[in-house]
């Protein structure tokens, strides 16, 4: 997800960050969205951490109507935002892989029947700038198609908005990024069995990769960590031996 953005009344321009909310999501990317996301106690990993469902079916027993996660109506972003543009990492770089893996070809440089260059798709204006479309039989994965752009339906995209647009977009396209991330490690296809998962939602493009590696990229920061930990040993020492009422 690009990292937009926006001026404030001052025109300083404001970083757009991903909100607590949305650092909460564990996002599968196995089936519907109704299984798909579970919801961390907080933006960390924590191993004896419970998850919540995002999604509770309705219950004839407890008499209640299915429903949504409390987060699901937060802001997906700090400061929120009324839009913003979808992009995934793998495929951001597997464009530019290809590119380089091009960018001296022997065969292509003198054979310029195996090599074709066009503007970007879309690009209408004039001189527009020339890349390599096509080369030794093999067409250009264009990354700037393969991206979504979410709105609003009221004053800022909440994660439901979000969550709700890209997860069958991402879907949709999951042999697909099989492929890429294989491709990109120099391997073939991951198996169609993979378990992937929304590593981060930014600032910047999406990460996709194996559900396993969730925890890592949500691990809490070295210095955040050793003061959780200080705090921690200095309640329990507090409860411990508790300070006597001067008399």
């Amino acid at each position: 997800m690009d990292a937009t953005s926006q001026p404030a009344d001052n025109d300083e321009y404001i970083l757009q960050l991903i909100s607590t909310a949305g650092k909460r999501l564990f996002w599968r990317l196995n089936g519907p969205l109704e299984h798909a996301i579970s919801v961390a106690p907080s933006e960390y990993y924590e191993p004896d951490a419970v998850m919540e469902p995002y999604f509770r079916p309705a219950s004839a027993d407890l008499d209640t109507a299915s429903s949504w996660h409390a987060v699901s109506q937060e802001s997906l972003q700090t400061p929120p935002v009324s839009s913003v543009t979808v992009r995934i990492m793998c495929i951001d770089s597997w464009e530019q892989r290809w590119a380089d893996e091009h960018r001296e070809c022997y065969d292509a440089v003198f054979a310029s029947d195996r090599r074709r260059l066009a503007p970007r798709p879309g690009d209408e204006t004039l001189d527009a700038p020339l890349y390599v479309a096509e080369c030794c039989g093999e067409e250009r994965p264009w990354s700037q198609d393969t991206r979504l752009k979410v709105v609003a339906g009221g004053a800022f995209i909440t994660v439901h908005e979000y969550v709700s647009a890209v997860h069958p977009w991402l879907m949709g396209m999951r042999d697909n990024l099989l492929d890429v991330l294989g491709k990109i490690d120099g391997q073939p296809p991951w198996p169609a069995e993979t378990k992937l998962a929304v590593l981060y939602l930014g600032p910047g493009p999406l990460r996709v990769g194996g559900e396993d590696r969730w925890a890592w990229w949500h691990q809490r920061p070295a210095r955040a960590e050793a003061m959780a930990q200080a705090r921690q040993e200095a309640a329990s020492q507090q409860q411990e031996d508790p300070v006597k009422p001067t008399p």
